[in-house]
């Protein structure tokens, strides 16, 4: 994604030096999509601390992509229907491994 005419955000992450967190959506065409970013992300030399699915469960792409990715599957991100804190709160306690974010 284009932060300006002549950078993208992976340009800010090499950057920045951070681990990345990459947020994918669990639905179809995640497998490959997925994969691709953590490709382009790990020939920049950043360190991927895992990957967030967004949408629906879909436990086979889950599979996939730790499996093909050698990667984690660090949080889900159901669809909600409203955001606040309280809302965010309740799916970071249910949906996602908290160890990982220590």
């Amino acid at each position: 994604m284009p932060i300006n005419s002549q950078k993208f955000m992976l340009d800010l992450m090499v950057h920045l030096s951070f681990p990345v967190i990459l947020a994918a959506r669990s639905t179809l065409g995640t497998i490959n999509h997925t994969l691709l970013s953590l490709r382009a992300l790990r020939d920049a030399r950043l360190s991927v601390h895992g990957v967030v699915l967004i949408g629906p469960e879909n436990l086979e792409n889950q599979k996939a992509i730790e499996h093909y990715g050698q990667v984690s599957v660090i949080g889900l991100m159901p669809q909600l229907k409203e955001i606040n804190r309280q809302a965010l709160c309740d799916i970071f306690a249910k949906h996602f491994d908290r160890e990982a974010f220590a």
